[in-house]
């Protein structure tokens, strides 16, 4: 069904991250000094690369089903990790800004993740996107006519 594709789709390269995403937003919320920005970089390149396999993976699995409308799917399904990023998010909020109090502290914390959460969510649905159509492109140019 499509909406297990777009929830596992961004469960992987959220699985890949999601530790470097603890470091990072307690590095940028709790203050800590963040060091390993080469591991970072390597962690999103891994997710990157995890996304782009699972975008084309999931577009030929929709291929297949003969559902030729791939195109927004393979853009949500991309931006999905968004969707993991935003429950660790919440889930950061509780148990580890716990000590945050006040209705501006909890609404700055949230409009600056919503920022964030909708950046992460475009970059990778263009990823997911751009992928399937070049895995899309090249499948069928492929194909022979007669």
């Amino acid at each position: 069904s499509p909406w297990t594709l777009f929830l596992v789709a961004g469960l992987l390269p959220f699985g890949t991250a999601f530790i470097e995403l603890y470091f990072a937003m307690t590095s940028i919320w709790l203050g800590y000094f963040y060091y390993l920005f080469g591991f970072l970089f390597l962690m999103g390149l891994l997710a990157v690369i995890i996304n782009i396999e699972i975008s084309i993976l999931c577009t030929y699995v929709q291929l297949c089903a003969e559902n030729y409308n791939w195109w927004w799917s393979s853009f949500h399904r991309g931006g999905s990790v968004a969707l993991y990023i935003a429950l660790y998010t919440i889930g950061f909020l509780f148990s580890r800004l716990n000590a945050m109090t006040g209705f501006m502290a909890v609404f700055v914390y949230l409009s600056y993740m919503s920022i964030i959460i909708l950046g992460v969510y475009f970059a990778m649905g263009t990823i997911g996107f751009v992928s399937s159509y070049l895995f899309t492109y090249a499948i069928f140019k492929a194909v022979k006519s007669d």
